[in-house]
């Protein structure tokens, strides 16, 4: 069971954002899909606090206010 603030942003973690499906990597770097390589933290950032927390959550249902809160 999760007790302190470190546990339980690392549960939400494990279960919002998912690893993914083993083949995938390489399968989009054979179809030559390798943008994402050059995509960094600062713009991940840039796209999630320039969004409105008003907006429905997606089918992971965390919003952006939840994500805001947990991205430090």
């Amino acid at each position: 069971m999760a007790e302190s603030w470190e546990e339980k942003a690392e549960l939400i973690k494990e279960e919002a954002f998912s690893k993914p499906l083993k083949g995938v990597e390489r399968k989009a770097q054979e179809e030559g899909g390798e943008m994402w390589k050059k995509i960094t933290d600062e713009d991940i950032r840039e796209a999630l606090f320039n969004q409105s927390v008003q907006k429905a959550p997606g089918p992971d249902t965390l919003g952006f206010k939840a994500i805001r809160f947990l991205w430090d």
